[in-house]
């Protein structure tokens, strides 16, 4: 069954490293999950540029839909449209970045709901966004978009993932192998049951 992964990025920070995560991504990718006809996208909030969070999309009224900012709108159809999450999250003071929440806090919760979801964390520090994944589990379970029991965790990682996607760690490829497998698993699985039918 063919399911579209939409992986957000977490960072909008100069010459941040994510660039070279999702090299990496794109690279595993084709190379794991895209033989069986699986399509991965991305959400970049430096392409939306969204102001601190005032007024999500679901707190429009029916007479204020004219209102709402198409680029709200683009954003919501594309987060709607993915069956799989996979959620790149650097480290910041012990957490995840400002920009994750304020992007997925501007979109109403049943546009990421009775989907699977995956953690993809990393640091230049010791701790591999450890820190930073565990604040985003609740998130992604709030939003109903249950996030696999695996994490992919890259310490040191500006040492470890080279601007290309190359890396010489066969621990991180092994990893991300295990996530793709675990999302792809429940991923399936939800997709089959959306298509039944949700509850009220």
């Amino acid at each position: 069954m063919p399911l579209q992964f939409l992986a957000i990025i977490s960072s909008v920070r100069e010459n941040r490293l994510a660039d070279n995560m999702v090299a990496l991504l794109k690279k595993q990718f084709e190379k794991e999950m895209a033989p069986s006809g699986h399509v991965l996208k991305f959400l970049d909030p430096e392409d939306y540029d969204l102001p601190l969070l005032k007024k999500p999309l679901h707190f429009y009224g029916p007479d204020e839909k004219s209102q709402i900012p198409d680029k709200l709108l683009s954003l919501n159809e594309l987060v709607k449209a993915a069956d799989v999450y996979i959620i790149l999250v650097p480290e910041y003071n012990r957490c995840a970045p400002p920009a994750l929440y304020n992007t997925l806090d501007h979109l109403p919760p049943p546009s990421f709901a009775y989907k699977s979801s995956g953690i993809f964390g990393y640091s230049m520090g010791p701790s591999g966004g450890a820190f930073a994944t565990s604040s985003v589990r609740p998130l992604l379970i709030e939003l109903g978009c249950l996030p696999v029991s695996h994490s992919v965790q890259i310490p040191i990682a500006h040492t470890v993932v080279n601007a290309d996607g190359s890396t010489e760690n066969s621990h991180v490829l092994s990893s991300l192998k295990t996530l793709f497998q675990q999302t792809e698993w429940w991923g399936e699985l939800a997709k089959a049951g959306r298509a039944k039918g949700i509850p009220a």
